[in-house]
């Protein structure tokens, strides 16, 4: 395999990223309830910030720059591509992470932020990477190509949807199928060879809303035709929920299995396992990001009326904190608790909470 990274390109670029004109700027300030660390950089963020082991941060942005920054959110470094960065880093082989570019590269670093190697697959890549096997990563690009490529033979295999860009990102399912939305309105199956195995027709784009692996192998995601389906493996409608607005989001699952997901009509939703609803809480703009569920089953998700909320299993609001930006991308909780949030402003939250700060005092309406 090749690799790509020399020492010189190395150290060109870290030294373009410490003159002076890209130096970001960063403060510190305390909420009732966090101190918050931003780091503010140019380009907007819309890819999602993922954690190694250690709870070093990885994200990219519009500014065509992957961030690695350590677990208080300093930045260790930064890498240039030569295209936004919209797609969200994932975890593959041995501790490597791989992250897509609108230059048409997929890019693998180790952990550091340290480039391994880079290939151009054809297409602009949207979505993240999943490993399907050993060898296999599966992800989607704008020419409508489900793209099956073998990292160590360097070798792909192309499963086509209607010509239409598949922005949706793929998920491995517990029976090895790959499930991946495309924007021809499509919810594919696919074996890890890349054949069709089920698909499922919905109204709308399913533009970016990643399948969810609910209770009974049942799989979950949203559409721009406004609903959240729930779908068997042999793509059999068990359910749909009507939101009023389109559904860009993931869904996420509570540890009492309900369904989590923000939408279009300004709402985030808490739908039981049946698909009937459980509470829908009012933002004043539209809900594009995922949730995350800490490991205290509390929901932390944001808005495009630039606050962070968190609500806890009930759907409850404890605390919506103003983060002075949109956030788009899905906010991140660190093993210490700090949640890491991205906005289309540039800037990089670090909210870690007080220690007195209690999630129990929940507002009961919303």
């Amino acid at each position: 395999m090749k690799k790509i990274l020399s020492l010189f390109l190395g150290v060109a670029l870290l030294a373009c990223y410490s003159c002076k004109s890209h130096q970001p700027y960063t403060s510190i300030t305390n909420t009732e309830h966090f101190t918050i660390k931003t780091t503010k950089v140019r380009g907007a963020f819309y890819s999602s910030p993922i954690k190694t082991k250690n709870d070093n941060v990885i994200i990219g942005n519009h500014k065509r720059t992957v961030y690695f920054l350590d677990k208080t959110g300093d930045i260790i470094t930064a890498f240039k591509t030569k295209g936004w960065i919209h797609a969200t880093p994932a975890p593959i082989f041995d501790s490597l992470v791989s992250i897509g570019s609108y230059d048409g590269n997929m890019y693998v670093f180790n952990e550091n932020g340290v480039l391994q190697t880079q290939f151009k697959p054809g297409g602009i890549i949207f979505t993240n990477t999943v490993q399907a096997d050993s060898s296999t990563l599966v992800f989607g690009t704008n020419k409508g190509v489900v793209k099956f490529y073998n990292f160590f033979d360097e070798t792909y295999t192309d499963f086509f949807t209607k010509k239409r860009m598949t922005h949706g990102s793929p998920v491995l399912l517990s029976n090895n199928s790959i499930a991946i939305g495309s924007n021809d309105k499509f919810l594919y199956i696919l074996n890890k060879d890349g054949l069709m195995q089920n698909k499922f027709k919905t109204n709308g784009w399913i533009m970016h809303s990643k399948p969810l692996e609910v209770a009974n192998e049942l799989i979950s995601f949203g559409s721009y035709d406004k609903h959240l389906y729930t779908i068997t493996k042999d793509a059999e409608l068990v359910w749909k929920f009507a939101a009023k607005g389109k559904i860009h989001a993931s869904p996420r699952l509570t540890q009492e299995g309900n369904i989590v997901f923000g939408s279009f009509d300004k709402h985030i939703y808490i739908v039981n396992s049946d698909g009937t609803l459980r509470n829908a809480i009012q933002t004043n703009k539209r809900v594009v990001s995922s949730a995350a569920i800490t490991s205290n089953n509390y929901i932390v998700i944001g808005s495009y009326d630039k606050h962070l909320y968190i609500l806890n299993s009930e759907g409850y609001k404890v605390a919506s904190i103003p983060v002075g930006g949109k956030i788009f991308s899905t906010p991140l909780v660190l093993s210490n608790g700090t949640v890491v949030c991205a906005t289309t402003n540039g800037k990089i939250h670090y909210l870690t909470p007080h220690k007195d700060f209690s999630y129990m005092h929940a507002e009961q309406r919303n």
